[in-house]
């Protein structure tokens, strides 16, 4: 029964009282003078910080409409990517940078905010709930007392019994004289700020991923027998090539040999790669480093390895990439000449023994042509094509395009000649070096906000007062922060049987 007359007026009290904080007043509520004040007010205020979340959850949202930059095909570039696949809306997505939003500065001042509201939230509540949690008296005022959810005023029989049943169902009870105070799941009330502690540390996860230290996500292509640095290793970190091995399927297994022919080609059974990854020692910059050999393992598909607290992940791979191509060029007398370009790091200038000279102006390492224009799909030599300007010794020049299978003069006029008459080959692996130090991050603060949910979710703080009155009964009020109805109850069967009267 709620309520109750007041014993000096008469009046109905009606009222209930805010027992979040039990009358304390926060910081925000106090304060109002300053700079920091203000900003305090702002970031504590609850609807300010739903207002965060939800353009934070927005953001969040846009970022999930097309694959970020790092889950787009392998080696190919991210302009072209989303302007083949999505048309005028992935140029854009790619011009505004949403392509990597999660990384973006805007993105992680929105984070940085919201983690700022939900701390300065939680500091601007904590102290007064504990404050008033931990200074709870067992005498209260009768005004106070009638203005909780339930009241009732009776007249107990059994007292002691009464206080034995309340500790049988968890309630600690403490007595001043004769007024008492039952208090059972107190730990409830801090289920909030266990939570927003779960949700800080998820925060403080998504921005230490801004440091290579604690997240590194980095593919790496590797040729045979070639060593590379790990990026974003300080060149601490290399790895070697061995050998790369592909198994594929059988042509004259009559399993597979449909398949095969559907798919027009030969079809990966596995892919494996044998490494040595090395650390550096001693490394100045602008030396060659000395490589200390740290381990040496196979990295197979779906069978990753770890070496300095990385993992290698088996990616990709590619056949028969162009290592180099040898050009052979004729002047207008029939003469010629040969010379080999690299496709890794071709030179600028070519002197041929036929008088000829060449100069490399442009490169195309996987040519294709897109409304008449040739552009590069990706940058590795799958399909490289060159733009030469041949000279002679009469000053007279010509600009030739060169691709595998064509030879196209850009000039209009034919002297020279030059086409690919011989390529060497090699096959690539590619590996993912990933490094994760934020998982623990993340899971610890994932565990913790679920703990914080069932503690706020699962108990209610109860509490059952006692006031002796001056005729001998007993003025009895309780309040819980959540279950009402539920609580009543339990107050009601707790007092069946050892009270006599009725509800005032």
């Amino acid at each position: 029964m709620v309520g109750g007359p007041c014993p000096r007026c008469g009046r109905r009290l009606t009222e209930k009282l805010d027992m979040r904080y039990e009358g304390t007043i926060r910081r925000s509520q106090q304060y109002n003078r300053t700079l920091i004040d203000k900003v305090w007010r702002f970031f504590s205020s609850v609807r300010n910080g739903m207002y965060i979340l939800l353009l934070t959850l927005l953001a969040t949202a846009v970022g999930t409409i097309l694959p970020q930059r790092a889950y787009i095909p392998i080696g190919r570039l991210p302009g072209e990517f989303y302007a083949a696949e999505y048309g005028v809306f992935g140029r854009w997505y790619h011009y505004l940078g949403l392509d990597q939003l999660y990384s973006s500065w805007w993105y992680m001042t929105l984070l940085g905010l919201l983690g700022a509201s939900i701390l300065i939230a939680s500091i601007d509540r904590f102290f007064p709930l504990r404050r008033a949690l931990r200074m709870q008296p067992v005498k209260r005022r009768e005004h106070f007392l009638r203005s909780q959810l339930y009241v009732r005023h009776s007249v107990i029989d059994d007292r002691e019994r009464l206080m034995k049943n309340l500790r049988a169902r968890r309630y600690r009870i403490r007595q001043d004289g004769d007024d008492y105070l039952a208090e059972k799941n107190r730990f409830a009330r801090w289920g909030p700020y266990v939570n927003h502690v779960g949700l800080l540390l998820v925060l403080l996860g998504a921005f230490l991923r801004l440091f290579p230290f604690f997240y590194q996500d980095e593919f790496i292509w590797i040729r045979d027998g070639e060593t590379v640095v790990v990026p974003d290793t300080n060149q601490s970190l290399f790895i070697k090539n061995e050998q790369f091995i592909v198994d594929t399927y059988d042509t004259d297994d009559p399993k597979f040999k449909a398949a095969i022919e559907q798919e027009g080609r030969m079809i990966p059974k596995n892919f494996t790669t044998d490494i040595t990854v090395f650390e550096a020692e001693d490394h100045i910059a602008g030396d060659t480093p000395d490589l200390k050999p740290l381990k040496q393992m196979q990295v197979a598909v779906n069978h990753p390895v770890h070496a300095a607290g990385f993992t290698i992940y088996q990616s990709g791979y590619q056949l028969h990439e162009f290592s180099s191509l040898t050009l052979r060029t004729e002047n207008q007398d029939g003469s010629t000449a040969d010379f080999r370009v690299d496709t890794e790091n071709p030179q600028a200038m070519y002197e041929l023994d036929n008088g000829l000279h060449a100069e490399l102006i442009d490169y195309y390492p996987d040519y294709r042509l897109e409304e008449g224009k040739v552009i590069t799909e990706t940058k590795y030599p799958r399909n490289p094509a060159f733009v030469f300007d041949i000279e002679g010794n009469d000053d007279h020049k010509e600009r030739l395009f060169v691709a595998i299978d064509d030879v196209v003069s850009e000039t209009g006029t034919n002297r020279y000649s030059i086409r690919a008459v011989d390529y060497d080959t090699h096959h690539v692996s590619g590996l993912s070096v990933k490094r994760d130090l934020t998982l623990p991050i993340f899971l610890l603060g994932g565990v913790i906000f679920m703990i914080g949910l069932m503690q706020g979710l699962y108990w209610q703080h109860r509490r059952i007062w006692l006031r002796r009155q001056a005729d001998g009964s007993y003025l009895i009020a309780g309040h819980t922060n959540k279950h009402a109805s539920s609580f009543e109850r339990e107050v009601e069967r707790l007092l069946d049987g050892y009270k006599k009267g009725g509800s005032s």
